[in-house]
């Protein structure tokens, strides 16, 4: 990693986030007042997916439509990983379609076959169409807050981009940094498999630890947001599951 894993910026510079001048008490009122009774739950939140063809940028939703940015910089506040399985492959079927299974915690499946996630022959790497990646599609939900928002977006991670994810969290982890305790920019790069098909991979870099403060205030903000994210869907659906990008991860060569 070319940049510094924990870069000291000072306040000032991170002062722009919208979540560090609004008070977590109006942010509560805020969400009762515009949701009412129902809430929200994570199928309510915008979803950021890594492009197909190898593409270098993000396209995020903005109130003037959607934009292209080459790096998405904001808050982890929270991430999960998830398990969606199509008996029937999802470039041969109707996307709005459910899954036949899935699995909010990547653990235990839910639907035909159902059960143990570990032990699941599609969970498997060579168990889908091609003879190479996992039937059961395994995405990693990281739960984003850019410095304009005031509720967060879903940043959709395939297989493919797990691995870098992981060394992320875990250098994140040897430094005793939350991932809430920092701006983390997420770039693209193009690469491609072992089949020499070309395809985005997510990368990641710190772009500045929170003071402190700023740190708890974030702590806060996500006691407020947690419950909606624990309050799955009854299942999920296409959009929570990237599209297939032909970077099928391969099992001898991306260990995840």
């Amino acid at each position: 990693m070319s940049k510094e894993l924990i870069k000291k910026n000072s306040a000032a510079e991170i002062s722009p986030f919208v979540i560090f001048q609004t008070p977590v008490a109006a942010i509560r009122d805020a969400i009762a007042a515009n949701l009412g009774e129902d809430g929200m739950s994570t199928a309510d939140f915008e979803r950021i997916k890594i492009p197909a063809g190898g593409g270098t940028a993000w396209e995020i939703q903005t109130l003037d439509g959607e934009e292209t940015v080459k790096e998405l910089s904001g808050i982890i506040i929270a991430w999960r990983e998830t398990r969606a399985y199509w008996q029937t492959a999802m470039e041969d079927a109707d996307g709005n379609a459910p899954p036949d299974c899935y699995s909010v915690d990547a653990r235990t499946g839910i639907g035909k076959p159902g059960g143990d996630c570990h032990k699941c022959p599609f969970a498997q790497f060579g168990s889908d169409a091609k003879g190479v990646g996992q039937a059961c599609k395994l995405v990693r939900q990281l739960f984003f807050l850019r410095e304009d928002n005031l509720l967060p977006e879903i940043v959709c991670l395939p297989a493919s981009s797990l691995k870098p994810a992981r060394q992320y969290f875990m250098r994140l982890a040897s430094k005793g940094v939350p991932c809430y305790g920092l701006i983390t920019q997420i770039g693209l790069e193009k690469t491609k498999n072992a089949q020499g098909i070309v395809y985005s991979r997510a990368t990641f870099a710190s772009g500045g630890r929170l003071t402190p403060e700023q740190a708890s205030l974030v702590k806060q903000y996500a006691a407020v947001i947690e419950p909606f994210l624990k309050a799955a869907p009854a299942m999920l659906g296409g959009k929570d599951v990237p599209e297939p990008a032909d970077g099928t991860v391969d099992a001898a060569t991306e260990v995840v």
